[in-house]
């Protein structure tokens, strides 16, 4: 799991510290505050030590070899721009800088990663870590759900980065759509992850299923009735990816999963229902980092926080014009949410009812 994470100069961000990463991470904050850069860089970061883990059983590489396609291909920066030195802060005076610590007490593995590199940066990345451990098998792997959706144009996507190596889809989108086409197989699921996966196939009374089939390789099925990925609704769409991954054994204990905007297109009695199962998932062993804008996200883990004594670390992103983003960080456990423009716009929209009332 990560375990410590230090950002300096990246975006707009001039500096993030995070000791002791629980093993929940709300990131909240305006459309501008960079939730979905922090996620990509942490994922890309993290994703690169499984990839390098698993090239060098047969190949000769190094991290640092990887960790520069891997940036590259999650946040891809325009051709003729500057490359990899498009992530570096405007007007800063250094480098990028990203130090982030993984731990796993029960495989004794402890591995630090750090790089950094400068505004001139294309796609070489000199100052990087030199020695890296590989991760031990089934210990940590890491998952992107972005906010929309992949199964409709599942194969579409795959064919337009593939082939074509189309900017419309970045490496979160090809990395799901791989994890995603991995078949089921046999064998008992966690305890744990298993009433997540009736939970999740409660929510909408049927489940999302592979069909083997390459032309329409999903199907919803619900009783007997089968509707293709055109016909089904976006937010089971949402909520069958997360079933996909259980059944196939790619989430589970050692994942780090990130979610952007997992409440895209859910009611709020299926985002509360979401949040449960996304509680239960980490006391099953899953690290969860998610950004979000919905009210009903920050409150409905608030509660389960409290409820359940489960460390949660809301990280609150704010910015004013001209300047670069501000955080701070407030544990959930006690239930109490902290000042935020989530909850500012609805306290404006009260305000304003208030003064139409007054006025009428």
């Amino acid at each position: 799991m990560i375990n410590a994470i230090t950002i300096k100069n990246f975006m707009a961000h001039s500096a993030l510290h995070v000791e002791e990463v629980p093993p929940i991470n709300l990131i909240i904050g305006k459309n501008d505050t960079g939730k979905t850069g922090l996620l990509k860089l942490l994922y890309a970061t993290v994703k690169t030590l499984e990839i390098y883990s698993l090239k060098s059983k047969t190949t000769d590489t190094t991290f640092k070899k990887e960790l520069p396609d891997k940036l590259f291909d999650t946040f891809m920066p325009r051709k003729n721009g500057l490359g990899l030195g498009e992530l570096v802060q405007k007007g800063a005076s250094d480098k990028l800088e990203v130090n982030i610590t993984l731990l796993n007490n029960a495989a004794k593995y402890k591995q630090p990663l750090y790089y950094s590199f400068g505004e001139r940066t294309e796609k070489t990345i000199p100052n990087c870590i030199d020695h890296v451990e590989t991760i031990p098998d089934e210990v940590i792997n890491t998952i992107f759900i972005p906010a929309k959706e992949v199964l409709t144009a599942f194969n579409d996507i795959r064919i337009i980065r593939e082939k074509f190596y189309g900017v419309g889809f970045d490496d979160t989108y090809l990395d799901l759509i791989k994890l995603l086409d991995l078949p089921s197989t046999k064998g008992r699921v966690a305890n744990e992850l298993s009433k997540v996966n009736r939970s999740l196939e409660d929510l909408f009374e049927g489940k999302i299923e592979q069909t083997g089939l390459s032309e329409q390789p999903f199907i919803f099925k619900k009783g007997k009735q089968q509707f293709s990925m055109q016909q089904t609704a976006e937010g089971i769409k949402k909520i069958g990816i997360l079933n996909t991954l259980i059944t196939n054994r790619q989430l589970g204990k050692g994942t780090i999963l990130f979610m952007d905007e997992p409440e895209t297109a859910l009611h709020p009695d299926a985002i509360r229902q979401l949040v449960e199962m996304l509680v239960a998932m980490s006391k099953a062993g899953v690290q969860i980092f998610m950004a979000t804008h919905s009210y009903f996200v920050i409150k409905q883990l608030a509660i389960c926080s409290k409820r359940d004594k489960l460390p949660t670390l809301c990280w609150n992103l704010t910015i004013e014009r001209g300047e670069s983003v501000k955080n701070s960080f407030h544990s959930l456990i006690d239930g109490v949410l902290p000042t935020n423009s989530v909850i500012e716009e609805a306290i404006k929209m009260f305000d304003q009812e208030i003064e139409i009332d007054l006025n009428s």
